[in-house]
């Protein structure tokens, strides 16, 4: 499918396009065009100026456009309008509506299905009357003939049905989780989880450790659920230490709120830990890096304020030595965390930060966020 990417790109916020780009590719998207342009804010019609768009219709019609992914959220008006203009037979979808498209082809499980379609329901649902006339917006999911043949208010009705069904779902399914999370503490063995922004390396670094074969290198949103496996770990004083550890979704910067909170699991994972190992790519740049712990560090900081973090600057192998030393020095003096620096995929200093680990969790005791008490196992009660 021929596709254009769209950037309304403000002096205060940094560029998607890149990141846009990739998603896109992952779900083979044939990107033909791209158009950028410079604004000191965001058009209240069209996203980017009437002139623009002007130019965007004739190259729509000129590269035969199928679809327009714009790096920015759009409002259901802006949408709407932009359609209008370039004809129904045109796709228009954002940023987050390109997310939820990755996430629903990642999906695995059952639960992260549901989470993937509720997000995309509330997402969509205060889009009202324009969603439903701009035929395409949600997709072909909401009944015999699709959004377009139902009116307004049958439309948001069964909207709220669907989103009500789906809440109930997954409660459910979080009971479930629960359950397993208690028995995980009951056996004395602390919870180390693995965060971070998407495609930093937390997936190839579980592998290693876990000695698992999960799927890595797809692009973006490669894992969506969690995957849970016991690590044992020899000390360099000999004594051996058993954690569980956690993988699960990477983080992404500015995600819609709504697309958020339909990841409950994994924030929940995240806030039931004993320690967290945040990965940062160091092939990036400096910026890039402290924007990205800044915001995973708010968003940890609100679900779990009193777990202990510990910075992985990973991807070592892919940088040079003066950047690499940049970024940590900077990490220490920024942040009151721990910094260890590895490639998950050499396992270049794996070592040190599994000692980091076994340090910080095996500590005279280790408090939970539910205020139980955990030890690490000893070798006599195996």
């Amino acid at each position: 499918m021929n596709t254009m990417l769209v950037e309304c790109r403000l002096p205060s916020s940094p560029s998607r396009m890149e990141e846009v780009a990739d998603m896109a590719k992952t779900l083979d998207y044939e990107v033909v065009e791209t158009i950028v342009q410079n604004r000191e804010s965001v058009d209240g019609a069209y996203c980017v100026g009437t002139g623009k768009i002007t130019e965007i219709e004739h190259l729509v019609e000129e590269k035969s456009i199928k679809a327009i992914i714009f790096t920015r959220s759009l409002s259901s008006g802006q949408v709407f309008r932009i359609q209008k203009r370039l004809g129904g037979q045109v796709k228009v979808i954002d940023r987050n509506l390109l997310i939820l498209e990755v996430f629903e082809k990642r999906a695995a499980t059952s639960e992260a299905k549901q989470q993937i379609e509720l997000a995309k329901l509330r997402y969509t649902f205060s889009w009202g009357r324009e969603s439903v006339r701009a035929r395409g917006i949600v997709g072909e999911q909401m009944g015999r003939g699709g959004p377009g043949n139902y009116p307004y208010e049958a439309y948001e009705a069964m909207a709220r049905k669907r989103i009500s069904k789906i809440e109930d779902q997954l409660r459910r399914s979080r009971g479930k989780k629960e359950t397993l999370r208690e028995n995980r503490r009951e056996t004395g063995f602390p919870i180390v989880a693995l965060t971070g922004y998407t495609q930093s390396g937390k997936t190839t670094f579980f592998n290693r450790v876990a000695s698992e074969s999960k799927s890595t290198g797809l692009g973006p949103f490669t894992t969506l659920s969690t995957c849970a496996r016991k690590v044992t770990y020899y000390s360099k004083d000999k004594i051996r230490t058993e954690f569980i550890i956690i993988d699960s979704i990477g983080f992404i910067e500015d995600l819609h709120p709504t697309l958020l909170k339909a990841f409950y699991t994994t924030l929940s994972e995240i806030a039931n830990s004993d320690l967290i190992l945040l990965f940062v790519d160091a092939n990036d740049d400096l910026p890039t890096i402290t924007r990205r712990v800044t915001m995973a560090e708010k968003i940890i900081k609100e679900k779990s304020p009193n777990i202990p973090i510990i910075i992985c600057v990973n991807k070592i192998d892919l940088t040079t030595h003066e950047h690499l030393k940049q970024v940590t020095e900077s990490l220490r003096n920024v942040y009151e965390f721990h910094v260890r620096e590895i490639s998950s995929t050499t396992g270049d200093k794996l070592d040190m930060l599994l000692e980091a680990v076994h340090e910080a969790i095996v500590g005279p005791e280790i408090e939970h966020a539910t205020g139980k008490i955990s030890r690490c196992v000893s070798p006599s009660s195996l």
